[in-house]
Protein backbone atom coordinates (compact mmCIF):
# COMPACT_ATOMS: atom_id res chain seq x y z
CA UNK A 1 0.00 0.00 0.00
CA UNK A 2 2.85 2.34 0.85
CA UNK A 3 4.50 1.76 -2.52
CA UNK A 4 1.23 2.51 -4.32
CA UNK A 5 0.93 5.74 -2.39
CA UNK A 6 4.47 6.73 -3.34
CA UNK A 7 3.77 6.08 -7.02
CA UNK A 8 0.61 8.17 -6.81
CA UNK A 9 2.44 11.09 -5.19
CA UNK A 10 5.18 10.85 -7.81
CA UNK A 11 2.65 10.98 -10.65
CA UNK A 12 1.01 14.04 -9.13
CA UNK A 13 4.35 15.81 -8.83
CA UNK A 14 5.27 14.87 -12.40
CA UNK A 15 2.02 16.37 -13.69
CA UNK A 16 2.63 19.56 -11.72
CA UNK A 17 6.15 19.78 -13.08
CA UNK A 18 5.10 19.38 -16.70
CA UNK A 19 2.22 21.85 -16.44
CA UNK A 20 4.08 24.67 -14.72
CA UNK A 21 6.75 26.89 -16.21
CA UNK A 22 8.15 28.15 -12.89
CA UNK A 23 7.72 27.13 -9.32
CA UNK A 24 6.29 29.85 -7.06
CA UNK A 25 8.54 28.60 -4.28
CA UNK A 26 11.92 27.57 -5.72
CA UNK A 27 13.88 24.86 -3.99
CA UNK A 28 16.87 27.14 -3.57
CA UNK A 29 16.46 30.43 -1.76
CA UNK A 30 18.70 32.93 -0.03
CA UNK A 31 16.58 33.48 3.06
CA UNK A 32 13.08 33.24 4.48
CA UNK A 33 12.18 36.59 2.93
CA UNK A 34 12.75 35.23 -0.57
CA UNK A 35 11.04 31.95 0.23
CA UNK A 36 7.84 33.19 1.81
CA UNK A 37 7.31 36.63 0.34
CA UNK A 38 4.03 37.14 -1.43
CA UNK A 39 4.52 38.08 -5.06
CA UNK A 40 3.51 41.75 -5.21
CA UNK A 41 2.74 43.41 -8.55
CA UNK A 42 5.24 46.22 -9.26
CA UNK A 43 2.51 48.87 -9.30
CA UNK A 44 1.37 47.89 -5.79
CA UNK A 45 4.94 47.79 -4.49
CA UNK A 46 5.39 51.48 -5.27
CA UNK A 47 4.88 53.99 -2.47
CA UNK A 48 1.90 56.29 -2.90
CA UNK A 49 0.64 59.20 -0.83
CA UNK A 50 -2.49 58.21 1.09
CA UNK A 51 -2.67 61.22 3.46
CA UNK A 52 -1.14 64.67 3.40
CA UNK A 53 -1.51 67.81 5.52
CA UNK A 54 -0.30 71.38 5.40
CA UNK A 55 -0.95 71.56 9.15
CA UNK A 56 -2.25 68.93 11.56
CA UNK A 57 -5.82 69.54 12.69
CA UNK A 58 -7.79 67.86 15.47
CA UNK A 59 -11.38 66.65 15.81
CA UNK A 60 -12.59 69.17 18.38
CA UNK A 61 -16.10 68.33 19.65
CA UNK A 62 -17.30 71.81 18.69
CA UNK A 63 -15.97 74.43 16.32
CA UNK A 64 -16.16 76.97 19.12
CA UNK A 65 -13.76 74.86 21.17
CA UNK A 66 -11.29 74.92 18.27
CA UNK A 67 -11.50 78.69 17.99
CA UNK A 68 -11.10 79.06 21.76
CA UNK A 69 -8.05 76.77 21.75
CA UNK A 70 -6.49 78.85 18.97
CA UNK A 71 -7.25 82.10 20.80
CA UNK A 72 -5.72 80.78 24.04
CA UNK A 73 -2.71 79.35 22.18
CA UNK A 74 -3.64 75.85 23.33
CA UNK A 75 -3.72 74.96 19.64
CA UNK A 76 -1.10 76.51 17.37
CA UNK A 77 -1.52 74.70 14.03
CA UNK A 78 2.02 75.20 12.73
CA UNK A 79 3.51 73.75 15.94
CA UNK A 80 2.05 70.27 15.41
CA UNK A 81 3.60 67.39 13.51
CA UNK A 82 3.07 63.64 13.22
CA UNK A 83 6.03 61.53 14.30
CA UNK A 84 5.07 57.86 14.69
CA UNK A 85 2.30 55.70 13.25
CA UNK A 86 1.03 52.21 14.07
CA UNK A 87 -1.84 50.32 12.41
CA UNK A 88 -4.51 48.24 14.10
CA UNK A 89 -7.85 47.11 12.66
CA UNK A 90 -9.25 50.05 10.67
CA UNK A 91 -7.22 52.75 12.43
CA UNK A 92 -3.82 54.37 12.20
CA UNK A 93 -2.61 55.54 15.60
CA UNK A 94 -0.35 58.59 15.39
CA UNK A 95 1.78 60.61 17.79
CA UNK A 96 2.17 64.38 18.00
CA UNK A 97 5.08 65.04 20.39
CA UNK A 98 4.81 68.36 22.20
CA UNK A 99 8.09 69.79 20.93
CA UNK A 100 6.56 73.30 20.80
CA UNK A 101 3.62 74.99 22.58
CA UNK A 102 0.10 74.60 21.22
CA UNK A 103 -0.23 70.83 20.77
CA UNK A 104 -3.68 69.88 22.12
CA UNK A 105 -3.16 66.09 22.01
CA UNK A 106 -0.02 63.96 21.88
CA UNK A 107 -1.65 60.64 20.87
CA UNK A 108 -4.54 60.16 18.45
CA UNK A 109 -5.94 58.14 15.58
CA UNK A 110 -7.23 58.49 12.05
CA UNK A 111 -9.05 55.95 9.92
CA UNK A 112 -7.16 53.71 7.53
CA UNK A 113 -7.35 55.32 4.06
CA UNK A 114 -10.08 53.91 1.83
CA UNK A 115 -9.84 56.36 -1.10
CA UNK A 116 -13.26 57.77 -0.24
CA UNK A 117 -12.66 60.19 2.63
CA UNK A 118 -10.53 63.27 3.25
CA UNK A 119 -6.87 63.20 2.35
CA UNK A 120 -6.14 65.43 5.39
CA UNK A 121 -8.30 63.88 8.16
CA UNK A 122 -8.62 65.46 11.56
CA UNK A 123 -6.85 63.60 14.35
CA UNK A 124 -9.09 62.15 17.05
CA UNK A 125 -7.33 62.20 20.47
CA UNK A 126 -6.79 58.75 21.93
CA UNK A 127 -8.10 57.39 24.17
CA UNK A 128 -9.77 60.71 25.11
CA UNK A 129 -9.18 64.43 25.38
CA UNK A 130 -8.79 64.03 29.14
CA UNK A 131 -5.93 61.54 28.79
CA UNK A 132 -4.11 64.11 26.61
CA UNK A 133 -4.52 67.05 28.98
CA UNK A 134 -1.36 69.12 29.04
CA UNK A 135 -0.07 69.85 32.54
CA UNK A 136 -1.90 66.92 34.12
CA UNK A 137 0.74 64.43 35.26
CA UNK A 138 -1.94 61.73 35.38
CA UNK A 139 -2.35 62.15 31.62
CA UNK A 140 0.04 61.82 28.67
CA UNK A 141 2.35 64.77 28.06
CA UNK A 142 4.88 63.88 25.35
CA UNK A 143 4.37 60.69 23.36
CA UNK A 144 6.71 60.17 20.42
CA UNK A 145 7.04 56.39 20.04
CA UNK A 146 4.29 53.78 20.16
CA UNK A 147 4.03 50.06 19.45
CA UNK A 148 1.13 47.61 19.20
CA UNK A 149 1.78 44.01 20.20
CA UNK A 150 0.22 40.85 18.78
CA UNK A 151 -2.56 40.98 21.38
CA UNK A 152 -3.83 44.45 20.52
CA UNK A 153 -2.14 46.31 23.38
CA UNK A 154 -0.85 49.76 22.45
CA UNK A 155 2.33 50.69 24.34
CA UNK A 156 2.93 54.45 24.47
CA UNK A 157 6.21 55.98 25.65
CA UNK A 158 5.72 59.27 27.49
CA UNK A 159 8.77 61.44 28.24
CA UNK A 160 6.65 63.53 30.58
CA UNK A 161 8.06 66.91 29.56
CA UNK A 162 6.81 69.39 26.99
CA UNK A 163 8.22 72.07 24.67
CA UNK A 164 11.51 70.22 24.24
CA UNK A 165 12.53 72.52 21.38
CA UNK A 166 11.65 75.68 23.32
CA UNK A 167 11.79 74.97 27.05
CA UNK A 168 10.66 77.75 29.33
CA UNK A 169 9.01 78.54 32.66
CA UNK A 170 5.64 77.33 31.37
CA UNK A 171 6.98 73.95 30.20
CA UNK A 172 5.59 70.88 31.92
CA UNK A 173 7.86 68.39 33.65
CA UNK A 174 6.12 65.22 34.76
CA UNK A 175 7.60 61.82 35.44
CA UNK A 176 8.35 59.61 32.40
CA UNK A 177 5.86 56.79 31.95
CA UNK A 178 4.87 53.81 29.87
CA UNK A 179 1.15 53.57 29.10
CA UNK A 180 -0.62 50.42 27.91
CA UNK A 181 -4.08 50.54 26.30
CA UNK A 182 -6.18 47.59 25.17
CA UNK A 183 -7.38 48.34 21.65
CA UNK A 184 -9.72 45.33 21.72
CA UNK A 185 -11.55 46.89 24.66
CA UNK A 186 -12.14 50.40 23.37
CA UNK A 187 -8.75 51.68 24.44
CA UNK A 188 -9.12 50.97 28.14
CA UNK A 189 -6.00 51.62 30.21
CA UNK A 190 -4.60 48.28 31.39
CA UNK A 191 -1.32 49.41 32.89
CA UNK A 192 0.73 52.49 33.70
CA UNK A 193 4.37 52.29 34.68
CA UNK A 194 6.36 55.18 36.16
CA UNK A 195 10.06 54.95 35.36
CA UNK A 196 12.42 55.45 38.31
CA UNK A 197 14.77 58.39 38.04
CA UNK A 198 17.89 56.18 38.05
CA UNK A 199 16.64 54.55 34.83
CA UNK A 200 15.00 57.49 33.06
CA UNK A 201 15.80 60.99 34.24
CA UNK A 202 12.69 63.07 34.94
CA UNK A 203 13.97 66.35 33.56
CA UNK A 204 16.40 65.41 30.79
CA UNK A 205 15.19 62.18 29.19
CA UNK A 206 14.09 61.89 25.58
CA UNK A 207 12.27 58.59 25.28
CA UNK A 208 11.83 58.03 21.58
CA UNK A 209 11.15 54.74 19.74
CA UNK A 210 9.86 51.45 21.15
CA UNK A 211 9.65 47.81 20.05
CA UNK A 212 7.85 44.96 21.82
CA UNK A 213 9.20 41.46 22.50
CA UNK A 214 6.64 38.81 23.49
CA UNK A 215 9.22 36.68 25.28
CA UNK A 216 8.64 35.75 28.92
CA UNK A 217 5.56 37.84 29.56
CA UNK A 218 6.47 40.81 27.38
CA UNK A 219 9.37 43.23 27.18
CA UNK A 220 9.69 46.73 25.75
CA UNK A 221 12.97 48.04 24.35
CA UNK A 222 12.96 51.84 24.24
CA UNK A 223 15.55 54.25 22.91
CA UNK A 224 16.41 57.19 25.15
CA UNK A 225 18.47 59.71 23.17
CA UNK A 226 18.94 61.95 26.16
CA UNK A 227 21.98 64.13 25.71
CA UNK A 228 23.24 63.25 29.18
CA UNK A 229 22.37 59.55 29.48
CA UNK A 230 21.52 57.79 26.19
CA UNK A 231 20.79 54.08 26.08
CA UNK A 232 18.19 51.36 25.65
CA UNK A 233 15.58 51.27 28.39
CA UNK A 234 14.18 47.79 29.05
CA UNK A 235 10.81 47.20 30.69
CA UNK A 236 9.59 43.78 31.83
CA UNK A 237 5.81 43.55 32.03
CA UNK A 238 5.94 40.37 34.08
CA UNK A 239 8.35 41.82 36.63
CA UNK A 240 6.92 45.35 36.32
CA UNK A 241 10.37 46.82 36.52
CA UNK A 242 12.88 48.51 34.22
CA UNK A 243 16.59 49.05 33.69
CA UNK A 244 18.87 50.69 31.14
CA UNK A 245 21.69 49.34 29.00
CA UNK A 246 24.30 51.93 28.04
CA UNK A 247 27.13 51.70 25.50
CA UNK A 248 29.10 54.83 24.73
CA UNK A 249 30.46 53.86 21.31
CA UNK A 250 27.37 52.60 19.48
CA UNK A 251 24.62 54.51 21.30
CA UNK A 252 26.08 58.01 21.07
CA UNK A 253 26.29 60.39 18.13
CA UNK A 254 29.24 60.01 15.77
CA UNK A 255 31.02 63.28 15.10
CA UNK A 256 31.36 62.58 11.38
CA UNK A 257 27.55 62.31 11.05
CA UNK A 258 26.46 65.39 12.99
CA UNK A 259 26.53 67.82 10.08
CA UNK A 260 24.30 67.08 7.09
CA UNK A 261 21.71 68.73 4.87
CA UNK A 262 18.17 67.79 3.84
CA UNK A 263 16.77 69.68 0.86
CA UNK A 264 19.00 72.68 1.46
CA UNK A 265 18.41 72.85 5.22
CA UNK A 266 21.74 72.47 7.01
CA UNK A 267 21.53 70.58 10.28
CA UNK A 268 23.93 70.08 13.14
CA UNK A 269 22.19 67.34 15.09
CA UNK A 270 24.16 65.48 17.76
CA UNK A 271 21.33 63.00 18.31
CA UNK A 272 22.13 59.75 20.08
CA UNK A 273 20.42 56.36 19.78
CA UNK A 274 17.13 56.78 17.93
CA UNK A 275 15.76 54.15 15.54
CA UNK A 276 15.23 50.61 16.83
CA UNK A 277 13.93 47.34 15.37
CA UNK A 278 13.48 43.78 16.62
CA UNK A 279 14.86 41.11 14.31
CA UNK A 280 13.65 37.56 13.61
CA UNK A 281 14.57 34.49 15.64
CA UNK A 282 17.72 32.62 14.85
CA UNK A 283 19.67 29.76 16.37
CA UNK A 284 22.93 31.01 17.86
CA UNK A 285 24.08 27.43 18.53
CA UNK A 286 24.09 26.31 14.89
CA UNK A 287 27.50 27.25 13.50
CA UNK A 288 29.68 26.28 10.59
CA UNK A 289 28.49 23.19 8.72
CA UNK A 290 26.68 21.70 11.72
CA UNK A 291 23.27 21.98 10.06
CA UNK A 292 21.81 18.53 10.59
CA UNK A 293 21.50 18.21 14.36
CA UNK A 294 18.10 16.86 15.26
CA UNK A 295 16.05 17.48 17.19
CA UNK A 296 16.67 21.17 17.84
CA UNK A 297 15.19 22.30 21.14
CA UNK A 298 13.21 25.49 21.67
CA UNK A 299 15.82 26.76 24.13
CA UNK A 300 18.45 26.53 21.39
CA UNK A 301 16.31 28.59 19.06
CA UNK A 302 15.63 31.57 21.23
CA UNK A 303 17.59 34.59 20.14
CA UNK A 304 16.70 37.80 18.38
CA UNK A 305 18.82 40.80 17.62
CA UNK A 306 17.72 44.29 18.57
CA UNK A 307 18.94 46.60 15.82
CA UNK A 308 19.51 50.29 16.44
CA UNK A 309 21.28 53.38 15.22
CA UNK A 310 21.92 56.86 16.57
CA UNK A 311 20.36 59.46 14.31
CA UNK A 312 23.80 61.06 14.03
CA UNK A 313 25.52 57.94 12.73
CA UNK A 314 26.11 56.01 9.52
CA UNK A 315 26.31 52.67 11.32
CA UNK A 316 23.75 49.98 12.09
CA UNK A 317 24.32 48.12 15.33
CA UNK A 318 22.65 45.27 17.17
CA UNK A 319 22.67 43.63 20.56
CA UNK A 320 21.08 40.27 21.45
CA UNK A 321 17.65 40.59 23.05
CA UNK A 322 18.70 38.07 25.69
CA UNK A 323 21.41 40.47 26.82
CA UNK A 324 18.94 43.33 27.14
CA UNK A 325 16.50 41.15 29.09
CA UNK A 326 19.11 40.38 31.74
CA UNK A 327 18.85 42.99 34.52
CA UNK A 328 21.99 41.64 36.20
CA UNK A 329 23.97 42.30 33.04
CA UNK A 330 22.72 45.90 32.93
CA UNK A 331 23.61 46.34 36.59
CA UNK A 332 27.02 44.66 36.77
CA UNK A 333 28.56 44.59 33.28
CA UNK A 334 31.51 46.88 32.72
CA UNK A 335 31.82 49.00 29.53
CA UNK A 336 34.09 46.46 27.86
CA UNK A 337 31.56 43.65 28.42
CA UNK A 338 28.70 45.71 27.02
CA UNK A 339 30.77 46.69 24.00
CA UNK A 340 31.60 43.02 23.39
CA UNK A 341 27.89 42.21 23.17
CA UNK A 342 27.32 44.79 20.43
CA UNK A 343 27.71 44.01 16.72
CA UNK A 344 28.57 46.72 14.22
CA UNK A 345 26.90 45.51 11.02
CA UNK A 346 28.30 48.16 8.73
CA UNK A 347 27.71 51.48 7.03
CA UNK A 348 24.60 53.14 5.60
CA UNK A 349 24.81 55.88 3.01
CA UNK A 350 23.02 58.38 5.26
CA UNK A 351 21.61 59.08 8.69
CA UNK A 352 18.42 57.25 9.73
CA UNK A 353 15.48 58.16 11.93
CA UNK A 354 12.63 55.64 11.46
CA UNK A 355 13.11 51.92 10.90
CA UNK A 356 10.98 48.79 11.18
CA UNK A 357 11.38 45.03 10.77
CA UNK A 358 8.77 42.89 9.06
CA UNK A 359 7.88 39.29 9.94
CA UNK A 360 10.24 37.86 7.33
CA UNK A 361 13.38 39.54 8.59
CA UNK A 362 13.43 42.53 6.24
CA UNK A 363 14.51 45.83 7.78
CA UNK A 364 13.03 48.97 6.22
CA UNK A 365 14.76 52.23 7.11
CA UNK A 366 14.96 55.81 5.95
CA UNK A 367 18.02 57.50 4.46
CA UNK A 368 17.49 61.14 5.38
CA UNK A 369 19.88 63.08 3.17
CA UNK A 370 19.23 60.67 0.27
CA UNK A 371 15.44 61.24 0.43
CA UNK A 372 15.07 57.48 0.27
CA UNK A 373 13.61 54.37 1.89
CA UNK A 374 15.78 51.26 1.88
CA UNK A 375 15.28 47.57 2.60
CA UNK A 376 17.79 45.05 3.94
CA UNK A 377 17.28 41.32 4.32
CA UNK A 378 18.73 40.74 7.80
CA UNK A 379 19.74 37.19 6.80
CA UNK A 380 22.40 38.71 4.54
CA UNK A 381 25.46 40.86 5.31
CA UNK A 382 24.78 44.58 5.78
CA UNK A 383 26.75 45.60 2.70
CA UNK A 384 25.83 48.27 0.11
CA UNK A 385 24.80 45.64 -2.45
CA UNK A 386 22.32 44.14 0.02
CA UNK A 387 20.79 47.50 0.98
CA UNK A 388 18.11 47.98 -1.66
CA UNK A 389 16.58 51.41 -2.32
CA UNK A 390 12.84 50.82 -2.62
CA UNK A 391 11.79 54.48 -2.96
CA UNK A 392 13.55 57.77 -3.61
CA UNK A 393 12.05 61.22 -4.20
CA UNK A 394 13.52 64.61 -3.18
CA UNK A 395 10.08 66.21 -2.88
CA UNK A 396 7.77 63.57 -1.43
CA UNK A 397 10.33 61.85 0.81
CA UNK A 398 11.69 64.52 3.12
CA UNK A 399 12.55 63.03 6.51
CA UNK A 400 11.11 59.56 7.00
CA UNK A 401 10.04 58.93 10.58
CA UNK A 402 7.61 56.36 12.01
CA UNK A 403 6.67 53.19 10.11
CA UNK A 404 4.07 50.45 10.48
CA UNK A 405 2.60 47.37 8.80
CA UNK A 406 -1.08 46.56 8.66
CA UNK A 407 -2.66 43.10 8.48
CA UNK A 408 -3.17 43.43 4.71
CA UNK A 409 0.53 43.49 3.86
CA UNK A 410 0.91 47.27 3.54
CA UNK A 411 3.81 49.32 4.83
CA UNK A 412 3.01 52.88 5.96
CA UNK A 413 5.73 55.53 6.35
CA UNK A 414 5.44 58.97 7.96
CA UNK A 415 7.24 61.79 6.14
CA UNK A 416 7.20 64.95 8.26
CA UNK A 417 9.91 67.40 7.12
CA UNK A 418 11.31 67.46 10.61
CA UNK A 419 14.39 69.30 9.34
CA UNK A 420 12.20 72.31 8.48
CA UNK A 421 10.12 71.96 11.65
CA UNK A 422 13.07 72.20 14.04
CA UNK A 423 14.66 74.98 11.96
CA UNK A 424 11.48 77.07 12.05
CA UNK A 425 11.16 76.92 8.26
CA UNK A 426 7.81 75.16 7.96
CA UNK A 427 5.72 76.67 5.14
CA UNK A 428 2.05 76.25 6.01
CA UNK A 429 1.10 76.98 2.39
CA UNK A 430 2.84 73.79 1.29
CA UNK A 431 2.19 70.14 2.16
CA UNK A 432 4.45 69.31 5.11
CA UNK A 433 3.28 65.96 6.41
CA UNK A 434 2.51 62.82 4.45
CA UNK A 435 1.76 59.19 5.07
CA UNK A 436 3.01 56.95 2.28
CA UNK A 437 1.88 53.38 1.64
CA UNK A 438 3.25 50.47 -0.37
CA UNK A 439 2.38 46.79 -0.56
CA UNK A 440 5.10 44.43 0.69
CA UNK A 441 3.02 41.31 1.30
CA UNK A 442 4.51 41.06 4.78
CA UNK A 443 3.41 42.04 8.26
CA UNK A 444 4.83 43.51 11.45
CA UNK A 445 7.68 41.89 13.34
CA UNK A 446 5.24 41.19 16.20
CA UNK A 447 3.69 38.52 13.95
CA UNK A 448 6.96 36.62 13.75
CA UNK A 449 7.00 33.14 15.28
CA UNK A 450 7.60 33.84 18.97
CA UNK A 451 8.90 31.89 21.92
CA UNK A 452 6.71 32.51 24.95
CA UNK A 453 7.15 30.73 28.29
CA UNK A 454 9.19 27.89 26.78
CA UNK A 455 6.78 27.37 23.90
CA UNK A 456 7.12 28.31 20.26
CA UNK A 457 4.00 29.91 18.85
CA UNK A 458 3.11 31.31 15.47
CA UNK A 459 1.50 34.75 15.67
CA UNK A 460 0.42 34.93 12.09
CA UNK A 461 2.94 33.86 9.45
CA UNK A 462 1.21 32.27 6.49
CA UNK A 463 2.91 29.03 5.51
CA UNK A 464 2.47 27.60 1.99
CA UNK A 465 1.10 24.06 2.21
CA UNK A 466 3.52 21.27 1.38
CA UNK A 467 6.66 23.40 1.29
CA UNK A 468 8.31 22.16 4.45
CA UNK A 469 7.53 20.59 7.79
CA UNK A 470 6.17 22.96 10.43
CA UNK A 471 6.46 20.77 13.51
CA UNK A 472 9.55 20.75 15.63
CA UNK A 473 10.99 21.93 18.90
CA UNK A 474 9.11 19.35 20.94
CA UNK A 475 5.99 19.37 18.78
CA UNK A 476 5.25 23.10 18.77
CA UNK A 477 4.50 24.62 15.34
CA UNK A 478 7.22 26.96 14.16
CA UNK A 479 8.40 28.86 11.14
CA UNK A 480 11.59 30.01 12.77
CA UNK A 481 14.52 30.02 10.33
CA UNK A 482 17.82 28.38 11.21
CA UNK A 483 21.09 29.47 9.68
CA UNK A 484 24.69 28.39 9.79
CA UNK A 485 26.24 31.30 11.63
CA UNK A 486 26.63 35.05 11.66
CA UNK A 487 29.25 35.37 8.95
CA UNK A 488 28.79 36.48 5.38
CA UNK A 489 28.46 32.92 4.03
CA UNK A 490 25.05 31.87 5.31
CA UNK A 491 22.85 28.97 4.38
CA UNK A 492 19.25 28.71 5.47
CA UNK A 493 16.95 25.86 6.24
CA UNK A 494 13.83 25.16 8.25
CA UNK A 495 13.89 22.64 11.05
CA UNK A 496 11.84 19.54 10.32
CA UNK A 497 13.06 17.29 13.08
CA UNK A 498 9.61 15.89 13.82
CA UNK A 499 9.71 13.80 10.62
CA UNK A 500 12.10 11.06 9.64
CA UNK A 501 13.38 12.93 6.63
CA UNK A 502 16.37 10.64 6.04
CA UNK A 503 14.13 7.74 5.09
CA UNK A 504 12.43 9.84 2.42
CA UNK A 505 15.56 11.17 0.70
CA UNK A 506 15.88 8.48 -2.02
CA UNK A 507 12.20 8.80 -2.93
CA UNK A 508 12.34 12.60 -3.01
CA UNK A 509 15.51 12.67 -5.08
CA UNK A 510 14.04 10.23 -7.61
CA UNK A 511 10.90 12.32 -7.95
CA UNK A 512 12.91 15.53 -8.26
CA UNK A 513 15.15 14.03 -10.95
CA UNK A 514 12.11 12.90 -12.92
CA UNK A 515 10.61 16.41 -12.69
CA UNK A 516 13.80 18.00 -13.95
CA UNK A 517 13.99 15.63 -16.93
CA UNK A 518 10.39 16.36 -17.90
CA UNK A 519 10.88 20.13 -17.58
CA UNK A 520 13.69 19.97 -20.10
Amino acid sequence: MLNVLKVFVALVLIVKCTNSQTSPFPLQFTGPGDHLRTRVPPTEAQFRVVYEWRVIDFAFPLEQLRLTAIYNHDYIPQNNLISDVKAFANRLYVTMPRMLPGVPATLGWIVVPDNNGRTDPEVEPFPSWAMNERGNCSAMQFVQGIAIDAYGILWAVDSGRTETLAPGPASVICGPKLWMFDLRRNGSLVHRYDFPDEVVSRGSNYLNKIVIDDAFGGYAYITDNSGADPGIVVFSRKLNTSWKVRENNSMRAAQNAVQFAVNGTNLGFAIHIDGIALGPYFNPNVVGDNLNRQPIHYDENFERNVYYSPLSSYHLYSIPASVLRNPDFARTANPRQVMAAVTDHGIKSSQTDGMIMDNEGNLFFGLLKDHAIARWNSYTPFTPQHQKIVARDPYFIQWTDGMTFDSEGHLYVVVNRLHNFVAGRLDTNDVNFRILRATTGTQSYVNTAAVINSAVTDNGISIPDGIYETTGFGGFPTTTPQFSGLGSDRRYFYNNSASDITSKIPFLLTTLFTCLLLRR
